[in-house]
């Protein structure tokens, strides 16, 4: 059920405003650092931040596409550097005020938790 109203998200959409960074572990072996700069507030069809992984290089900004309960369903855009693409992309706002990064690709995954900075 795709919900539009801004008062009927579970989540507290406007709280993830800020800076969020961790570690994500991808399944081929190797460790990325993210960065996730969350510069307006979460709506659907809107971009929700830029974010940059130095290691690979890749960055670029994360368009909100769908809402579910806690997860935030993402699409990459505006790539720059040696990216690969992600057949989807998610944060879950975790209970313990982190957020799960999720990204999938045809023959890889890469997640980690992401920590508010700021």
């Amino acid at each position: 059920m795709l919900k539009l109203n801004h008062q009927e998200y579970l989540m507290n959409i406007d709280s993830l405003l800020g800076v969020w960074t961790g570690t994500a572990h991808n399944n081929n072996g190797w460790d990325m650092k993210i960065t996730l700069s969350v510069l307006q507030p979460v709506e659907i069809g809107s971009m929700l931040g830029i974010f940059d992984i130095p290691l690979i290089p890749c960055s670029g900004t994360f368009r909100v596409i769908n809402i579910r309960d806690e997860i935030i369903e993402l699409r990459a855009e505006n790539l720059k550097g040696d990216c690969s693409e992600a057949v989807s992309e998610s944060l879950e706002l975790l209970s313990d005020g982190t957020l799960l990064y999720i990204s999938k690709g045809d023959r890889w995954e890469a997640q980690g938790v992401l920590q508010r900075m700021n």
